[in-house]
């Protein structure tokens, strides 16, 4: 955890040195509902994030973060509380067209994610996303389509002979939204992950499906820095999880009702 937080943000100030625009956001999410691998009982975990973009002559930067608290359902290493887990990642997107002079709408890009979580699994996950991404036309905001090479080096404390697992490389499908509508704003993600061949307990790893949508309220007007909202999340074989093998029903996959609350600085 110590290198997690200087690394990331070491990362996105590097990236956001000399940018034309940026905006900065922390908020909160409440997911009553979510699974987590070998968890036998649904989880429910307060998540609190911060997120920084910005763009110059030559693309974009995201850097976001979160940290989650489970409730007693997901118990910290100990069994004293519920688990504590920082997950956050980078990425850095190249206009083509302003890089190469390439067709508009292309980008490459190149993200490095990180988390650490205190449970007794102890994992660390830390992965590297190259990939291409287009800009999708629409009236208002944004819509975003890509597909990245995926390498994952995690760890897992139950691992008699390596406690360092190295997956294989796989495929990476993404998008992302934000499409205003109304007195507020549709917005969400979609990533999916292919197998990455096998966990540290030996068992085949399944393709793994992230969906997050919302709509934001503007509570204090359209250029207002104040936002809440709510939405849903759906998180199949989560982290690639195998539930027939893992042994304990439902707990790779789930969907949850989100409440949300974002303030911009």
């Amino acid at each position: 955890m110590k290198k997690l937080i200087p690394a990331l943000i070491l990362c996105a100030a590097a990236g956001a040195q000399a940018a034309d625009w940026s905006d900065n956001a922390i908020s909160y999410r409440y997911a009553p509902s979510q699974s987590e691998p070998g968890v036998s009982d649904k989880v429910s975990k307060n998540i609190y994030n911060f997120t920084h973009v910005s763009g110059d002559k030559l693309g974009m930067n995201l850097f976001t973060i979160d940290l989650l608290r489970s409730n007693g359902a997901d118990p910290a290493n100990g069994g004293v509380g519920g688990a504590q887990e920082w997950y956050g990642f980078y990425k850095r997107s190249f206009s083509m067209a302003a890089l190469a002079g390439g067709p508009k709408g292309w980008n490459a890009n190149v993200r490095f994610d990180m988390g650490t979580k205190n449970t007794e699994f102890a994992p660390a996950p830390r992965k590297f996303r190259p990939g291409v991404s287009y800009d999708v036309p629409v009236g208002a905001g944004f819509w975003n389509v890509g597909v990245d090479a995926y390498k994952e080096n995690n760890h897992n404390s139950f691992s008699a002979t390596n406690k360092e697992v190295s997956f294989k490389t796989t495929w990476a499908l993404t998008s992302a939204w934000a499409i205003p509508a109304g007195n507020g704003t549709f917005r969400g993600f979609l990533d999916i992950v292919g197998p990455k061949g096998k966990d540290g307990a030996g068992d085949d790893t399944k393709t793994e499906t992230l969906l997050q949508a919302t709509y934001m309220f503007n509570v204090d007007g359209p250029k207002g820095s104040w936002k809440a909202g709510f939405g849903a999340e759906y998180w199949g074989n989560k982290f690639g999880c195998n539930n027939a093998a893992s042994g304990v029903k439902n707990s790779c996959k789930a969907t949850t009702p989100l409440l949300l609350v974002e303030y911009h600085l």
